[in-house]
């Protein structure tokens, strides 16, 4: 039997992760990966043999931690949530992490770093060959303790310790369509209003 361990939000650089999850058989990380998500992993890290960690029960418990993160410390004060981690079979240490938290507002696309190229998914997608974020407008009455509708932004990152084998392009395209997967299922489970318009199946977005 697989066994999945919870732990606490991961920070991006991973500088907590050598305390966290251990890995597991299961690829799909408590089925926070669809079918797009896990092609996109085994891409990524060269191999379908690879194991993932998932916290939080799923996107389930993450989208609690999620709310609650919200409703007691606000976007300013937040931490960030881990929520899935994937090993090559032979490291301890991950190859991708995915987390999620709130930012403040939603960068101007025309403004981001060079090594990011932006896209047209939920509020603005950027990608890189190591990294990609997704932001997301959530409308959930989840974010506030009496049931009224709160909207705030979700960031989603997929970030990959090392650089990956692979033309940018293709890179690009399997750190969004991760970041999609793992996205779709946290909206889900956050009951955000039409999905945080993040399509139901990934395809490569258009340029933003």
């Amino acid at each position: 039997m697989a066994v999945i361990l919870c732990a606490s939000a991961c920070q991006s650089d991973n500088t907590k992760e050598e305390a966290g999850p251990a890995p597991t058989e299961q690829s799909d990380c408590l089925g926070l990966l669809d079918k797009s998500g896990t092609r996109a992993a085994a891409s990524l890290l060269g191999t379908g043999s690879y194991q993932t960690a998932a916290a939080h029960d799923g996107a389930a418990g993450a989208a609690e931690e999620m709310a609650s993160e919200y409703r007691t410390n606000g976007v300013a004060e937040s931490k960030e949530v881990g929520l899935c981690w994937i090993y090559r079979s032979t490291k301890d240490l991950s190859e991708v992490t995915i987390t999620s938290s709130f930012a403040p507002d939603v960068p101007d696309s025309g403004a981001v770093a060079s090594t990011f190229t932006p896209y047209k998914m939920g509020e603005l997608a950027l990608a890189s060959s190591r990294k990609a974020v997704v932001y997301l407008k959530c409308s959930s009455p989840r974010f506030e303790a009496d049931g009224s509708q709160k909207a705030p932004t979700l960031r989603l990152e997929t970030s990959n310790r090392y650089e990956p084998d692979g033309s940018p392009a293709e890179l690009r395209r399997n750190n969004l369509a991760i970041t999609h997967s793992a996205g779709l299922a946290l909206v889900k489970a956050l009951g955000c209003e039409n999905n945080a318009n993040l399509p139901g199946t990934f395809k490569m977005p258009s340029g933003a």
